[in-house]
């Protein structure tokens, strides 16, 4: 019985090391068989059929990573997406180093959202293959989009060292002006036109980069160009406007400003460079009208309240000035500085408790503020109240406000 016994152990310890030794990866026949024809249902676009061949050989063989790795693309061509995913975990748990099904689960996460752990896999997949383009690449594009520009561009990077495109040097230029590497930028979009030398997006965005350094003598070259691969886009011109006006050719600058508006009439910058370009040339009439225009397509663009009331107060109109700055208050009452134009513009209209109202402001949020001092005691001396006019003189003084010590004899 003893020797029977020992027979039967001896067996099965030679079965289980046979099974053991058995290479990974062996599929059994029947298992096979269910493969095969699943892989073709999948290729045929039948995918429920294919899962449930693929299924079938999972149940004969549930270690079948052919089977789990086919059975996730088919779950996933039919929008099963988190049944994918599963069955993507499990063909990384049986083989860790599965380069395929890490770029497939990535691609997956990123597509319902999880890209923090998508992230992840392209990391891994990257560890395992330290020249994986398809990693590098899907991982800056999420990188970019999440507004990890940094990270974005060292992976962008890499690909420009593996794979040259003029794609991909076009992203790493653009990852490098987002950036304010516009120096390098340039070098990169240089690389992407000499690859594509029709693309108009790569002179453009040489362009702007150009604009951004003050070489606007190349930008405007490089506009010119675009403009001649497509006469349609408003932005060309209006970047056109830009470089004419870095150069102070101010009337070209207009005229392509002027372009830019009449082709995309709502576009409040175009309007709003073009007054700076006006002021430049001192059509002070012209910017005040492309502040209100601004102003009419967006009432809350608070610098075009406080660039117009500069304009008005330049062209001696106070109460305009007055009630821009007034409008500017009303949506940023923290700004002090604006505080204190009013009260300049008050003090001209000789609105004298209105100006220490708005310097009353100015020195509580800006206790410092010497200017504020020497105004505010102007205010009270002419509403005759001398004596606190003196106290502000005299604190003027103390911060270092020297126009202020003419006033302080009258103090005396």
């Amino acid at each position: 019985m003893e020797r029977i016994l020992a027979l039967v152990l001896l067996i099965t310890f030679i079965a289980v090391n046979e099974v053991a030794a058995a290479p990974l990866g062996t599929i059994d026949p029947a298992a096979k068989a269910y493969v095969d024809k699943a892989t073709e249902k999948l290729k045929e676009g039948n995918y429920n059929e294919a899962i449930v061949d693929f299924t079938a050989a999972l149940s004969i063989q549930a270690d079948c990573e052919e089977a789990l790795m086919g059975r996730a693309q088919a779950h996933e061509k039919a929008e099963n997406q988190f049944q994918a995913l599963h069955d993507y975990d499990k063909v990384i748990l049986l083989n860790p180093k599965n380069i395929q099904a890490y770029l497939s689960r990535a691609a997956l996460k990123s597509k319902v959202g999880i890209d923090d752990e998508a992230m992840e896999d392209y990391g891994r997949v990257i560890r395992l293959d330290p020249q994986n383009y398809t990693a590098y690449y899907e991982r800056g594009i999420i990188e970019n989009i999440a507004g990890m520009y940094n990270e974005a561009l060292t992976d962008f990077e890499k690909c420009a060292q593996l794979k040259p495109s003029a794609e991909i040097f076009f992203i790493t230029g653009v990852l490098q002006a987002k950036l304010g590497f516009d120096d390098k930028a340039i070098v990169y979009f240089s690389d992407a036109i000499k690859a594509d030398k029709e693309n108009k997006d790569y002179y453009y965005h040489r362009a702007c980069s150009r604009i951004r350094v003050g070489k606007n003598a190349e930008a405007i070259k490089d506009l010119v160009y675009a403009i001649k691969l497509d006469t349609s886009d408003a932005n060309y011109y209006f970047r056109l406007g830009q470089a004419y006006h870095g150069l102070g050719k101010y009337e070209n600058a207009m005229e392509n400003y002027s372009i830019a508006i009449n082709k995309k009439p709502d576009n409040i910058d175009y309007y709003y460079s073009r007054a700076i370009t006006h002021v430049a040339n001192n059509n002070i009439e012209a910017a005040i009208n492309d502040y209100s225009k601004v102003i009419e397509l967006q009432p809350e663009n608070m610098d075009s309240y406080v660039n117009r009331a500069g304009l008005y107060l330049k062209a001696n109109m106070l109460k305009e000035a007055e009630a821009d700055y007034s409008k500017y208050i009303e949506l940023n009452p923290g700004n002090f500085s604006v505080f204190q134009k009013r009260a300049e513009v008050r003090l001209k209209m000789q609105n004298f408790q209105g100006a220490i109202t708005d310097l009353d402001n100015v020195i509580e949020m800006r206790p410092s503020a010497g200017t504020a001092y020497y105004n505010r005691g102007l205010a009270k001396f002419n509403l005759n109240n001398r004596e606190d006019a003196c106290k502000d003189f005299y604190k003027s003084s103390e911060l270092g406000n020297k126009e202020v010590s003419v006033l302080l004899k009258d103090c005396q």
